[in-house]
């Protein structure tokens, strides 16, 4: 009996929001993605390392919202004025802002099975956005990426958020 199966396979799309307002559509697809910096315990008594221990460890979300709004260019921009509409125009002043503001994440998608997998991040701050390109037959597209810190008051081993397959 083969110990892989096709049917463990993603495919699909999935949805992402933050602070429970969905992000519209995106391009290129959403990356979870982990990073841990390790360095060799090296000691006098031998050539090679006698083992490895885990420095740093970072996760980061990253996507390209193809809905270039006002709404998310607030919200990935973190902009504290609001988006005011007066007809026939809709505004959004922009200008500094020291703050580094806290967002929840959720992204949808699908599980190996074909149940609904819901990502939860607890705590998600911009990183970084790229650049907002408007170019002829292309899509214009923002790229994102968020920083995903611990929430220690979760608990331990649940700082990040959670990952649930809803089997209906």
């Amino acid at each position: 009996m083969p110990d892989y199966s096709a049917d463990n396979v993603l495919i699909g799309l999935g949805k992402l929001s933050v602070d429970g307002v969905s992000a519209g559509y995106t391009s290129g697809g959403v990356m979870i993605v982990m990073t841990a910096d390790r360095m060799d315990l090296e000691v006098d008594q031998s050539y090679a390392p006698v083992g490895i221990h885990k420095v740093k460890e970072t996760f980061e979300l990253r996507t390209s919202l193809a809905e270039a709004t006002l709404a998310n260019l607030k919200t990935i921009w973190e902009q504290s004025e609001a988006v005011v509409e007066a007809s026939p125009t809709r505004t959004l002043s922009w200008g500094m802002n020291p703050n580094v503001i806290e967002h929840e994440l959720e992204f949808i998608g699908k599980s190996p099975e074909g149940y609904d997998r819901t990502y939860t991040v607890y705590k998600g701050v911009i990183w970084e956005v790229g650049e907002i390109t408007h170019q002829k037959d292309a899509i214009t597209t923002v790229p994102v990426t968020f920083r995903i810190l611990p929430d220690i008051d979760k608990g331990v081993g649940k700082e990040y958020g959670e990952i649930v397959d809803q089997m209906v």
